[in-house]
């Protein structure tokens, strides 16, 4: 380590040192000075915190950022051009988004790429295509597809009470004598402020939804623009407490299902214990969660015996969307107003609770392809009201490095402490209470042991396997402000703990801090570059990496 005139961090193994300069003596003589060349002014960068309570605002009207239960976040840059193709153009090339036909591949797929353009994330759950009728080939559509106006701000430009906001940031091929569908971030959304443009020139822009909930967007031209919203959504739509409607509160309208889909469902309403004159819909829909989260995806499809929602229902076999179609048309079948919805990477459903349509997750997730360069944190979802059956694969799970963080236990400080980091991973403020490892303390980070050396509480007994975690600092010097590289692998049993969080945590004498959330790839291992906050205390520090592990892989520490 050389020079005594800044701040500087050095690693010696797994050994981080931080040493300050003794600055004290030379405020005596200005530093111009000392040094002609000396920096007087630095530039303090924007705190979204004060745009938020300043209530400063954008093009459009729209707010300069935004308090969400994730934490503050900041507005995309409205008058920012279009840089890449638009996900969403009305002539795309694709499927075709306006029915869906069931099939019998029900192997985990590969990595699928996947666009986000919310903040805070939604991902995997972006609703991009939603079908609320089947007919008697199986076939899924819209009931209503008549598109009505959208009506921005109304009934009020505020937020309500309970709803949560969200920015969205789309490029869009927008033309004035088609509809280009575009993607919402649940059931019931509504727009408050939108902006649209190419680069400083704005164009008008038209919303409209189908009755599937299904959002369009027209412009005023032909042309490629960059639009930028701000959306508020009721809280409870996207997850928390299912209500409990009597089935004459179920009054929402809806098709009824051919003779040969009633005969079929009732089929599987007998299998899964279900039936409408002994049970409310509440007891109902926990049920047939239960049932189709319990589905495994299999290399080797149910073959074909039957119809194709007998063959899926009844064998148990499928992903994401072989859940949320056999679903529908058991929900629909029974008289309960459900919705398929899904994207490039997931698929689910929406059920209505005599309030509104809340998303439901039935698991089944793949992988999905990661922007590692993204800075936008996840959004902090309402709690799931029904149970998942062991090793089950949520939505939840199908998630960026930063949606990772959900898995492990929450730190001692708010989540709003949180801080984009340029590594794809979460760098955090300190916090003077630390954070808590199983096993390590601030004053016993070797040893482990619990609080003053004495023993963590009886836990339940865990039947996974022991997470063994490896950790290599690459960088030799570094210090606050900036980055340093770590690298290790998660194995347990000799596999690898795929797609599972790592937090890479600070272990001084009197703290341990967390500064990163990574997420393993599919062969277990974790790469990123984690930047040290400025406002770290200066000291002598162990860097541990800790994971909870996964539904196959238990908990575990660097050494």
């Amino acid at each position: 380590m050389t020079g005594r005139s800044r701040t500087t961090t050095s690693f010696s193994g797994r050994r981080l040192l931080a040493v300050v300069a003794a600055l004290i003596v030379s405020l005596a003589v200005p530093a111009h000075a000392r040094n002609p060349n000396a920096v007087l002014h630095e530039q303090i960068p924007a705190d979204p915190r004060e745009d938020v309570a300043l209530a400063l605002s954008l093009d459009g009207d729209l707010p300069a950022a935004i308090d969400t239960p994730s934490g503050v976040v900041p507005a995309p840059d409205p008058r920012r051009a279009p840089d890449r193709p638009a996900p969403y153009a009305p002539d795309r090339a694709g499927p075709d988004k306006t029915r869906f036909e069931p099939d019998r591949d029900t192997h985990k797929p590969e990595a699928l790429p996947y666009d986000e353009p919310f903040s805070p994330s939604t991902a995997p759950f972006k609703r991009l295509s939603a079908f609320d009728q089947v007919d008697a080939s199986y076939t899924l559509s819209v009931r209503d597809s008549t598109t009505r106006t959208m009506l921005v701000g109304k009934p009020t430009p505020t937020q309500l009470p309970n709803e949560d906001l969200f920015y969205g940031d789309l490029i869009v091929d927008v033309r004035p004598d088609k509809p280009t569908r575009i993607p919402s971030v649940g059931a019931g959304a509504r727009i408050l402020r939108a902006r649209a443009g190419v680069g400083t020139t704005d164009i008008s822009i038209t919303f409209a939804r189908d009755g599937a909930d299904n959002w369009f967007i027209f412009g005023d031209r032909e042309t490629r623009a960059r639009v930028v919203m701000e959306i508020a959504i009721p809280r409870a739509a996207l997850g928390g407490d299912f209500g409990d409607p009597s089935w004459a509160e179920l009054s929402y309208p809806m098709a009824s299902v051919s003779p040969n889909i009633a005969r079929s469902a009732l089929e599987v309403q007998r299998r899964i214990g279900v039936s409408p004159s002994t049970m409310r819909p509440r007891e109902v829909v926990s049920k047939m969660a239960a049932y189709f989260r319990a589905f495994q995806d299999s290399p080797e499809g149910p073959g074909v015996t039957r119809d194709v929602y007998l063959d899926l229902a009844l064998s148990q076999k499928g992903v994401c969307r072989h859940r949320a179609f056999a679903f529908l048309v058991t929900a629909l079948s029974i008289g309960i107003p459900t919705r398929m919805v899904l994207n490039e990477a997931h698929a689910w459903v929406e059920v209505y609770d005599g309030r509104m349509f809340r998303r439901i997750d039935l698991g089944g997730a793949g992988r999905m392809q990661r922007d590692e360069t993204s800075q936008n944190i996840p959004y902090d979802n309402p709690d799931d009201p029904f149970a998942w059956p062991p090793g089950a694969s949520r939505g939840q799970d199908l998630q960026s490095p930063r949606r990772a963080q959900a898995q492990l236990p929450p730190p001692s400080h708010p989540p709003s402490d949180a801080q984009p980091s340029p590594s794809g991973s979460v760098a955090f403020a300190p916090s003077s209470s630390g954070f808590a490892i199983p096993g390590v303390t601030p004053a016993d980070s070797k040893k482990g042991g619990g609080k003053n050396g004495s023993q963590e509480p009886p836990q339940p007994p865990d039947t996974r396997s022991p997470t063994i975690v490896s950790l290599t600092v690459l960088d030799a010097d570094t210090h606050r402000g900036s980055a340093f590289h770590v690298r290790g692998k998660l194995t347990a049993d000799g596999d690898a703990c795929t797609d599972t969080a790592v937090v890479v945590v600070l272990i001084s004498s009197t703290t341990v801090v967390p500064i990163g959330t990574i997420a393993t790839d599919d062969k277990g291992a974790f790469d990123a570059s984690i930047t040290l906050q400025s406002s770290l205390a200066v000291g002598e520090y162990d860097v541990r990496a800790y994971t909870q592990g996964n539904t196959k892989c238990g908990p575990g520490v660097s050494p």
